[in-house]
């Protein structure tokens, strides 16, 4: 199965790089290329890992998403034709979860209703540093001033945004009385509440609120609701994933959400063309809803931005900046080292913009938490926050931003809140790219007064694929030798474990 990987930084061990035993495909000799022997088809509609796992591990099972051509097909004869049983039904991307040995997927593959196959991986939450613990997030970014802002004042009231994440200890005293809520999708979590800890902290950044308003989120009077799709060790696979996309489609109206975090990614890298994590987060864009995504945490390794959903063009996708704990000086200010950043396997620029991640102090869900638990020294004195660093906490601040935003304009779009949000954002010291911070009294205060600039212009979505055809347009840098060089095989990628 192919993990997600959560956004942060170095620190604790999230999640194992290789599938748990008997479900995931093959990882193969780990600091090689793959042998001249393995034959990879660019024709076939298969992940290539997939591919790989069939001539390697022939038997060896594995649970894959389908995505059919057509939403009317029927699930179980795609099912039967590989001998496959059939796990689950995802009609927001018209998709089935089916389990089969790996040498059968090239069955599947050549089905005449089945679009694509995917490894149904691992899904990986970032997370982790360590500093002081002074807030400075929100002032940062200019939300602070927002929030008085004579004219243009606004705190996320009215505006729901959605965390799929590790879930929402809705008890924190930090959120205010009916501004948190929680779900649970997870098949083995019997709740909603976050024993790993990481969601709640996320959630936080949004919209807390405490009593003495020390920890204030940078939308404080938005309603945050935690999607937990990990279990309470934080470990999700990528069909988790998908059933909380597909909940919060279904139930958009309502809960009135109006925006999703993702901190977490997919752990196999593959085409936003293709990918169904893709393929569902830009189905919630199309449909109003802003998508705001964490884009990692390796730096500028060369396949840093090939992982989904970060790596879909319509998304706003988020990297790190430090901001030295200084909430108003801005020349101090520089990319975090471990911010992923760089080009997608279809050829665009990532992340978009930047926002505060480092030495980031918000809530906790419980000192008896996981991360409570591996990082004592992170834990508030008050026990009720701990400090953490990522890209994971970036996103965050700008999905608070976000909340801002359409307070104030409801009707703005998603493609209309990224272009406030990029033609708005500052230069930092040394930047290197065109993703620059975030400002959210110039993003609100231009929406405000009817400047409205619209991003993604000419973009494409998944769901455009030919229809005349149903095929794919393939690229051919997913296929060159830069995907697959031993970069892509190394120990890197199928190392045992990991570290965010």
């Amino acid at each position: 199965m192919r993990r997600i990987r959560a956004s942060a930084l170095l620190g604790a061990a999230l999640f194992s790089a290789t599938a748990l035993a008997g479900t995931g495909p093959t990882a193969g000799a780990a600091s090689k290329p793959p042998p001249s022997s393995i034959k990879l088809d660019p024709s076939l509609p298969v992940h290539p890992a997939l591919q790989y796992g069939a001539q390697v591990e022939p038997d060896k099972k594995v649970r894959v998403i389908v995505q059919k051509d057509r939403p009317e097909r029927d699930a179980k004869d795609i099912a039967s034709s590989a001998g496959a049983k059939l796990n689950e039904e995802f009609g927001l991307v018209k998709s089935v979860v089916l389990e089969l040995p790996q040498k059968d997927v090239l069955k599947l593959a050549r089905h005449p209703h089945v679009r694509y196959v995917s490894p149904d991986g691992r899904v990986k939450h970032h997370s982790v540093d360590a500093s002081q613990l002074t807030t400075t997030f929100a002032p940062s970014v200019n939300a602070t001033t927002v929030w008085n802002a004579t004219g243009a004042s606004a705190t996320g009231s009215g505006v729901t945004v959605a965390v799929l994440d590790t879930g929402l200890t809705t008890a924190n005293p930090d959120f205010s009385a009916g501004k948190a809520l929680a779900v649970n999708l997870n098949t083995t979590s019997t709740t909603g509440a976050d024993g790993y800890g990481h969601g709640t902290h996320v959630a936080g950044i949004i919209a807390s609120k405490n009593q003495t308003g020390q920890y204030l989120g940078v939308a404080p009077n938005a309603t945050v609701l935690g999607v937990k799709i990990s279990d309470d060790g934080g470990v999700a696979q990528e069909s988790d994933m998908l059933r909380g996309l597909q909940w919060v489609y279904d139930n958009r109206a309502t809960y009135n959400i109006k925006v999703v975090n993702i901190s977490s990614a997919v752990g196999t890298a593959e085409s936003y063309k293709t990918s169904p994590i893709d393929a569902a987060v830009e189905q919630l864009w199309l449909n109003g809803i802003t998508v705001v995504v964490a884009s990692g945490n390796t730096g500028s390794a060369p396949d840093a931005v090939s992982y989904a959903p970060a790596n879909d063009p319509f998304v706003i996708t988020v990297g790190c900046l430090d901001d030295n704990l200084t909430a108003t000086s801005y020349t101090d200010d520089s990319l975090c080292t471990f911010s992923s950043r760089g080009i997608t396997q279809d050829g665009y620029a990532k992340p978009e913009v930047v926002a505060p991640g480092r030495h980031i102090v918000s809530s906790l869900s419980s000192p008896s938490s996981i991360l409570a638990q591996q990082l004592p020294d992170h834990v508030s004195s008050d026990g009720l926050h701990i400090r953490l660093s990522g890209t994971s906490m970036a996103a965050p601040v700008v999905a608070g931003a976000v909340a801002l935003l359409l307070e104030r304009v409801p009707s703005l779009t998603p493609n209309v809140i990224k272009g406030l949000l990029q033609s708005t954002s500052r230069n930092y010291p040394g930047q290197a790219d065109s993703a620059g911070e975030i400002d959210a009294f110039s993003a609100v205060t231009n929406a405000a007064t009817g400047i409205s600039p619209t991003a993604n212009a000419g973009l494409v979505p998944t769901a455009g694929i030919n229809t005349a055809t149903n095929t794919v347009g393939w690229s051919s840098y997913y296929w060159d030798s830069y995907y697959w060089d031993s970069y892509y095989w190394d120990s890197y990628y199928w190392d045992k474990s990991s570290y965010d």
